[in-house]
């Protein structure tokens, strides 16, 4: 039994590898038509226990899906896990990556995320082999790993969480005693570079799940590369680059306007070589690369604005009452940044994203059909996305308010908050954190109950101790009524701003 039997991975839905997403951003790059995500063949390399496949199985039920992981404790959860949500578009297998046999030809998208670094060389090799042999012609596969030299800065903290971790068979203690030297680091470094570096870790590893820490620091396989290495591998298997599912957003924004410029420069003869050049400058420590299949036909272009207009576009993009004037619309995004612009018709694309949102818009209603307007907004557009303020995808999203007459949250995510599950999967393929309480109202809004009857029914939970608060509920009936009418209206508004529920039924 692995390490990975005894201390599984969280197995949660990755947001970027939807298949809609994937086809957007081939489509961006001029890659144009892509497999229809409501009906593709998906294969996931590596899918533990399912928590990326099953929700996109649910979505789209003519899809089909299959997933491998070495670990049979992760396959059987799975498989129970396919049962409980009654799914019959998905499978999981128990197999080694290195001997797995699929036919040419059989996968419109491919995901391999958090596998490629962690295994041997020879698996590596068999990984992008299978990638090459079972990927459809206009299809595509993303495969995401552990870059040099970014990686580099990381390896002090791991050589010291190993040294400290020891090597017995007792893998909870094993990271318990690396927390433990974590906990030293952010006490005892000094002010230089190295102390800054070790403290940022401690930090931000205080906060991850133990299974990441034996999977990263402690494993016995972590082999970074070089994205020309990387590259050089995926040719050999007839595989090229499309681009990065993050588009090099945050790459792109740890470098001077000058190091962009000559990354641009460079981008204009040999993409391979540019990107490469970028991690040098960025420190990118990781990556999550799109491949296709080598084509005779025209080789992946820049993201453009001219590839837009077929597809839908998401942004969370709040008013910002304090950076508007009379001749400036000013908004906030979602890391609280300004996106402003004095272009009234730009300032109206970007007031319905923001009254849109969490639902998609298609981007042709937003270009209008005055060319100058058309170009403006088109290239407003572009860089939201470009700088991970904006989300793409080849099919629409439509969402439920919290207002509407009878709530319902999607079928799959309501069936995970039955579980009792610490959070549930949004409609955009982002895991939703909700309280007990939270999703005790989740499973029951159906779409058959009012905000008034849910808030009904959790009173009377209450009241006869079936559903515990995190303080004292108070004893008169009229005070818990009211407190269940805030509890229920927090949540449907929680679950609304989170892509959870589904357009009330007409």
């Amino acid at each position: 039994m692995s390490d990975y039997d005894h201390l599984p991975y969280l197995s949660l839905p990755i947001t970027f590898t939807q298949p809609p997403h994937l086809a957007a951003l081939a489509t961006l790059h001029g890659l144009a038509p892509c497999p229809d995500p409501q009906r593709a063949q998906v294969l996931e390399l590596g899918c533990a226990s399912g928590g990326n496949l099953l929700p996109l199985a649910a979505r789209w039920p003519k899809a089909r899906f299959l997933g491998v992981d070495l670990s049979a404790r992760q396959i059987a959860d799975g498989k129970r896990r396919i049962k409980y949500f009654d799914l019959e578009n998905v499978t999981l297998e128990e197999a080694d990556l290195a001997d797995v046999q699929l036919p040419a030809r059989s996968f419109d998208y491919v995901i391999c995320h958090g596998v490629f670094s962690w295994v041997p060389p020879a698996v590596q090799a068999a990984i992008l082999g299978l990638i090459g042999r079972c990927l459809s012609d206009n299809g595509v596969a993303t495969v995401s790993y552990n870059v040099l030299p970014g990686w580099h800065l990381r390896n002090p903290v791991k050589d010291i969480l190993r040294f400290y971790a020891g090597a017995d068979q007792d893998l909870q203690a094993r990271v318990a005693r690396a927390r433990a030297a974590l906990a030293t680091l952010e006490e005892y470094t000094g002010p230089g570079a190295y102390g800054v570096i070790l403290r940022a870790e401690a930090r931000q590893l205080a906060k991850i799940p133990s299974s990441y820490i034996l999977g990263e620091f402690l494993t016995e396989h972590n082999h970074p590369l070089q994205f020309l290495d990387f590259l050089a591998a995926a040719a050999a298997h007839g595989l090229e680059f499309i681009g990065e599912a993050d588009l090099d957003a945050g790459a792109r924004s740890a470098v001077t306007r000058k190091g962009l410029q000559h990354v641009d420069r460079l981008t204009e003869t040999d993409r391979g070589r540019a990107a490469q050049e970028l991690d040098f400058l960025s420190g990118r420590p990781f990556r999550r690369t799109l491949l296709r299949k080598r084509s005779a036909n025209a080789a992946a272009s820049l993201p453009s604005a001219a590839h837009l207009a077929g597809l839908h576009i998401s942004a969370r993009l709040s008013p910002d009452p304090k950076g508007t004037t009379e001749s400036r619309r000013a908004f906030l995004d979602r890391y609280g940044q300004p996106v402003s612009t004095r272009v009234p018709v730009v300032a109206d694309a970007l007031a319905r994203l923001s009254r849109a949102y969490p639902a998609t818009i298609p981007v042709a209603a937003l270009l209008g059909d005055s060319g100058s307007a058309r170009t403006r907004i088109a290239q407003c557009l572009l860089e939201l996305v470009l700088r991970g303020r904006a989300v793409l995808s080849t099919l629409p999203i439509e969402v439920g308010r919290e207002t509407d007459p009878k709530p319902k949250v999607w079928s799959f995510a309501r069936r995970e908050a039955a579980m009792g599950l610490p959070g549930v999967t949004s409609l955009n393929h982002v895991t939703v954190a909700l309280p007990k309480i939270g999703a005790a109202i989740a499973s029951r809004s159906d779409g058959t109950r009012t905000s008034t009857e849910l808030a009904a029914w959790l009173a009377a939970e209450i009241a006869a101790g079936r559903i515990a608060l995190p303080e004292p509920a108070p004893s008169a009936a009229e005070a818990v009524l009211d407190l269940a009418r805030r509890q229920v209206t927090d949540t449907l508004r929680h679950l609304a701003g989170s892509a959870v529920l589904v357009p009330a039924a007409p």
